[in-house]
């Protein structure tokens, strides 16, 4: 062990957890007590040092900067056309954040009705500011805004009169992560608000906002309804106003419980037992159009009359499967426009309303877009335009407009940069069962790849979420230093749809590990890399990957970054509503470790029950943000204790954990954050950044 490292006292207790026994040898830095603090931050700064002392450090980070706050690198935000009006997130251009503003054209931004320069300033306490999402009333009088603060994971809504821009005398928290799940009833006149109660079911609060609102009680859902291990729920209410659809999110979509705004009454909206998704767009108050997985893995188009939505005789096909992965569906200009994986490659195609194919956008190779989320999708839906991001893992996105009428794309704005000299390709690896396992690999185009080079892994593998292609800035200097990037697309994502997101959850976790494990062998099995060059970094879900894959394979990688991971997956995290919500992510995805045969099956590749004595581990840093309650530090603290304690190797172990931060990073913290961890990787890798 490393004697660099602060003194770790061991208190070791014995826990069962769903009949699986095991020691703990660090409970008191699962505690928030004094000591356990200073513990974690003397390996803060252990971390901090490891990272900056490195000599390409600074040209690093001031790269890293350049690509993320420079000229071309202002995210452009889709316009999106609500009642007659045009919405528009824009960037300010003297960097002072972003604003929302209100015109009559997608061409023009307009005027503003919030910026976040404004709250900053009467905030007053230099915390960064962000307009986390927006969404207007149907009729475009009123405009609710989800507003984040530092790392706060509860946001709070406000709601602006639109004409004017006054603020409504109505806020509400919300959560952060997930977005715009909050909704507004058909009238525009309350907002809806999904959350849960003490017990963990499922809710929704109607908020009145201006005088005539329909005054409803909560309606709380039970778990026969709508299973407490949803990790959350939309409502998505009819045009007609009658109707209301809980639609479960924001991994697995399916339309569960149908509302009688009318009522108050409420019942299945798909047949008991329905197994798949089923999530799409109100055609019209008495019918939905779905894409729906039960009977066809990679997704069809299916009309539902309400009435008779619980029978799936009644439901009609509009568009059958096909050999790309239908990922979400939206109403644009009377047309059904439905975003697809083609191979993990964004694929847009458009049918009449009665499901006659019309035809394709013509797109780049290698490119995805937001559309493929359905939450963003029906954000865009019943417009009378087709205006949508579109990027690559060289192209930064670019906002473009599909005219129906001419069969032409054409770009809105100023185009995205092109990152130049580089080589996008995709590959296959064979898994431990014979399963195909694409990769995408991104390089310099004169790179000499008959040597070994550095090069970085990254995967996810969960929740039916697609690792698409996407623009890194950050990952810019390390490509330019020579470095080989790995997008690994593991079974436990959406990338083939249904079957590839069974294939890697609950009693099939191991093949996610077994798919990066195929391809970090394909890549030193063709000289690409070596395992003294090769460094996996995975996030969230992709951060107990790395967890795992450091337990499992250690032989394969010089360093591993594990990104505010989930390392323990037997931990319970307490109790109440917060409690289960969060653990209603590792039950949906994962299993629950209450159930003896799930908790064998977790307690098998989680990470901190799975640390050897005496074994040569890679170099590790493990990033965290300390108001994170899911993926807590509390959970880094031990599983560094343990690692570091085993370690045979003279490799780093290291905590980092990011102060006023949460799941995510914004602004300048964003910047150091990933300069440190990429610092981290390629020093450990012996890399240097070219001369300026």
């Amino acid at each position: 062990m490393n004697s660099d490292y602060p003194e770790t006292p061991r208190t070791p207790i014995v826990k069962t957890v769903g009949g699986i026994t095991f020691e703990d040898p660090y409970p008191w830095l699962r505690e928030g007590a004094p000591e356990a603090l200073a513990w974690q931050e003397a390996q803060n700064t252990l971390a901090y040092q490891a990272a900056r002392s490195w000599e390409g450090f600074e040209p690093l980070l001031a790269a890293i900067e350049a690509e993320e706050t420079g000229p071309d690198a202002a995210a452009q935000d889709v316009p999106r056309q609500v009642g007659g009006r045009w919405f528009h997130l824009v960037a300010q251009p003297d960097g002072a954040g972003t604003a929302l503003c209100v015109s009559d054209s997608y061409r023009e931004s307009g005027r503003a009705l919030l910026d976040t320069e404004s709250l900053s300033k009467e905030r007053a306490d230099g915390r960064l500011v962000r307009l986390a999402q927006y969404l207007p009333t149907p009729d475009a009088a009123l405009v609710a805004i989800l507003i984040g603060v530092g790392g706060d994971p509860m946001g709070l809504i406000r709601v602006l009169d639109v004409a004017d821009g006054r603020p409504l005398p109505v806020t509400t928290p919300f959560p952060l992560h997930l977005g715009l799940g909050y909704g507004w009833t058909a009238d525009g006149k309350a907002l809806v608000i999904p959350d849960r109660a003490v017990d963990g079911r499922h809710r929704l609060r109607f908020v009145p906002v201006v005088e005539g609102a329909v005054q409803l009680p909560d309606l709380v859902f039970e778990p026969d309804e709508i299973p407490i291990s949803a990790p959350a729920v939309i409502p998505q209410p009819a045009p007609d106003g009658r109707w209301l659809l809980v639609v479960t999110s924001p991994h697995e979509h399916a339309a569960l419980i149908l509302v009688d705004l009318q009522t108050g009454t409420r019942r299945r909206f798909l047949p008991a037992g329905f197994a798949g998704e089923c999530h799409g767009e109100w055609l019209n108050g008495d019918t939905y159009l779905a894409i729906e997985t039960a009977s066809a893995p990679r997704g069809r188009v299916v009309a539902i009359p309400v009435p008779t939505s619980a029978d799936t005789a009644s439901w009609r096909q509009l568009v059958p499967e096909s050999e790309a992965v239908l990922r979400a569906l939206g109403l644009i200009a009377e047309r059904i426009v439905l975003a697809e994986l083609m191979d993990v490659s964004l694929r847009i195609r458009f049918f009449a309303a009665d499901g006659a194919p019309e035809g394709e956008v013509p797109l780049p190779p290698f490119a995805s877009s937001p559309l493929t989320l359905p939450i963003r999708f029906q954000g865009l839906s019943h417009s009378e335009e087709l205006i949508f991001t579109c990027g690559g893992f060289t192209r930064r996105p670019t906002v473009y407009r599909y005219d129906f009428a001419a069969r032409r794309l054409e770009v809105v704005g100023k185009p995205g940069k092109d990152l130049s000299g580089m080589v996008v390709s995709q590959r296959f690896a064979a898994s431990k069962d014979g399963t195909r396992v694409p990769h995408f690999m991104v390089h310099r185009a004169d790179l000499d790849l008959s040597q070994p080079q550095p090069t970085l892994v990254v995967a996810y593998g969960g929740y039916g979420l697609a690792l698409v292609p996407i623009y890194q800035g950050h990952l810019v200097p390390f490509l330019r230093a020579g470095g080989v990037y790995v997008q690994a697309n593991v079974r436990g994502g959406g990338e083939y749809g249904k079957i590839w997101h069974d294939g890697g959850r609950f009693r099939f976790k191991q093949n996610t590990l077994d798919d990066l494990y195929a391809v970090a062998e394909d890549l030193i099995a063709t000289g690409i890399s070596m395992p003294e060059r090769l460094a996996f970094q995975g996030a969230s879900n992709g951060g107990l990957t790395a967890g795992a894959a450091i337990n499992q394979r250690p032989d394969l990688w010089r360093v591993i970054v594990p990104v505010i991971p989930v390392l323990d997956v037997l931990d319970d995290l307490g109790s109440g509503a917060l409690a289960e919500e969060i653990l209603s992510y590792v039950r949906s995805e994962y299993g629950d470790f209450r159930d003896p045969e799930f908790a064998a099956v977790m307690a098998a590749y989680s990470p901190i029950q799975n640390i050897r004595e005496g074994v040569a581990y890679p170099a590790v840093c493990a990033v965290y943000g300390e108001k994170d309650p899911g993926c807590t530090p509390l959970q880094g603290r031990p599983y560094i204790a343990r690692l570091q304690a085993a370690n045979r190797s003279e490799h780093p172990i290291l905590l980092r954990v990011w102060k006023d931060q949460s799941h995510g990073a914004y602004g300048q913290a964003n910047i150091e954050r990933n300069a440190e961890w990429l610092s981290f990787v390629m020093q450990q890798l012996g890399m240097r950044m070219p001369e300026a």
